[in-house]
């Protein structure tokens, strides 16, 4: 190695992983450094070298995230500062293990050595999760779960903290958050300072990514065919143009292995581990274009029937459901959604919001999950005479019940405004479930259309041309003998 080769490697982390890379996959042809490995590279340096940078990167699999983050990030930073102090997480120890030895392999090259002279590994300081450098610095590898009391760390790396195969479990995905929380985050030698960096593939609305963005981090959002024209950084001052329907461009790949994957893996789970979006655009179960659309609001004298439906949450905590009540109006034989209300309520505020929508909207039938405290919601206005909700009882999971009502969904029987403040979240919602974060507002919508099943022959009668009923059909009488 030249003496020009080697600083540039040691200024310039793309050169150095071009080299760790080499020396991993021997028999491989050399790296090509394609531009999103610039953007990855660029980013990590950034944010490892900024002081209080919370940083996301969410990439396609197989487009060497971890070699980047937690094997060459690593030894290239302990190598141009050994008192670094460097945690790296992922999902098993197995896979921290793998990265740990993969690191520990590129310090003890004779290359690496050259390199960077005052770094070395200290003797007994060589464990299997955690290397230890002469000047006191090292790395320490952890998985999920794992404790890591007593070691502090001034950049914490977190590469996939949750398995492809875990992300429909609610208890994996807050397993892993509570433990980035209350464990690993902890664990900065400077709090508010330092660096966290998470690099992972999306797998669910609510993985530790969402998770993380919700609390302000950066992301660098790389999916595997671009979504939307935008300038990337891939370098200082350097920007990479990346317009709608380009791909990462990762060496080999092409529009119709990328189909074939969409194929394989389906919808759902090629919008989040690909394009990283968790959501499909085309929705899980529900399909936005089985909704028809109106343009201008419609006046509550145009309805002929009004029924709103009821999810009650249970307080005004951040992390509560949310109450939501879907107000929808029945015009020209379709159901019209007119209002949604959607908000984190204690229960003073809940029976009062109760009290203003019926107020508002005069509906001729208020119906509330019979739960929770839909429970004493019915007991407090049965007390007080004002009105009795009809209280609906659930006895399948929420899988199940939408299920059973897709079939009036798909015929076009329900009309969505083309705006309204309420509309991006209700759609969002429609979209994501069953792998949505929040499934309140799809709730009230199953069990507003189980009631309209149930009383279809009040709806289901000859109409004037205003939509009010001439008469209501009678179900035929069996006879008594």
């Amino acid at each position: 190695m030249n003496e020009a080769l080697a600083a540039g490697m040691r200024q310039n982390f793309e050169l150095f992983l071009m080299r760790v890379y080499g020396d991993l996959h021997a028999t491989a042809k050399p790296l090509e450094m394609a531009w999103y490995l610039k953007a990855i590279s660029h980013a990590l340096i950034e944010a490892s070298d900024t002081s209080g940078s919370r940083l996301i990167i969410t990439v396609p699999p197989r487009h060497l995230k971890s070699i980047a983050a937690s094997v060459a990030l690593p030894a290239f930073l302990l190598g141009r500062d050994p008192t670094l102090r460097i945690m790296v997480a992922t999902y098993s120890q197995d896979l921290a293990r793998l990265h740990a030895s993969q690191c520990r392999a590129i310090m003890q090259t004779d290359w690496y050595k050259r390199l960077f002279p005052n770094t070395r590994i200290a003797d007994d300081g060589n464990r299997v999760l955690e290397l230890v450098t002469t000047k006191g610095g090292g790395r320490k590898a952890v998985s999920v779960g794992g404790t890591v009391t007593g070691y502090g760390a001034d950049i914490i790396l977190v590469d996939d903290c949750l398995k492809a195969d875990d992300a429909r479990s609610e208890a994996k995905r807050e397993e892993a958050k509570a433990w980035f929380d209350g464990t690993l985050a902890t664990r900065l030698n400077s709090p508010g300072g330092g660096a966290i960096i998470s690099i992972s593939q999306r797998l669910h609305e609510d993985d530790l990514p969402a998770h993380l963005m919700n609390k302000g981090y950066r992301e660098l959002c790389l999916p595997a065919i671009a979504e939307r024209d935008e300038d990337i950084p891939i370098g200082r001052g350097i920007m990479h143009r990346r317009r709608v329907g380009d791909l990462l461009d990762r060496p080999g790949q092409t529009r119709e292995k990328l189909e074939i994957e969409r194929r394989n893996l389906g919808p759902q789970v090629f919008s989040s581990q690909f394009q990283q979006n968790p959501v499909a655009p085309e929705g899980n179960l529900i399909r936005l274009e089985w909704f028809g659309t109106y343009d201008e609001p419609i006046e509550r004298d145009r309805f002929y029937k009004v029924v709103q439906s009821w999810d009650t949450g249970l307080s005004d905590e951040p992390t509560a459901d949310f109450s939501v009540c879907t107000t929808w109006g029945f015009l020209e034989g379709k159901w019209y959604l007119a209002h949604v209300l959607r908000e984190r309520l204690a229960f003073p505020d809940l029976k009062r919001a109760v009290v203003r929508q019926r107020r508002e909207w005069k509906p001729d039938r208020v119906i509330i999950e019979d739960a929770g405290t839909g429970k004493a919601l019915w007991q407090e206005f049965r007390s007080s005479g004002d009105f009795r909700p009809l209280m609906w009882k659930v006895t399948e999971d929420k899988e199940t019940r939408l299920i059973g009502v897709t079939g009036q969904l798909e015929a076009g029987l329900c009309v969505l405004p083309r705006e309204a403040p309420w509309l991006h979240e209700f759609q969002r919602e429609l979209r994501a479930f069953p792998f949505g974060r929040q499934d309140d507002q799809v709730d009230t919508l199953t069990q507003f259309l189980e009631y309209y099943l149930k009383n279809a022959r009040l709806i289901l009668a000859e109409r004037d041309e205003t939509g009010r009923m001439l008469y209501v059909p009678r179900p035929s009488r069996r006879p008594r003998f």
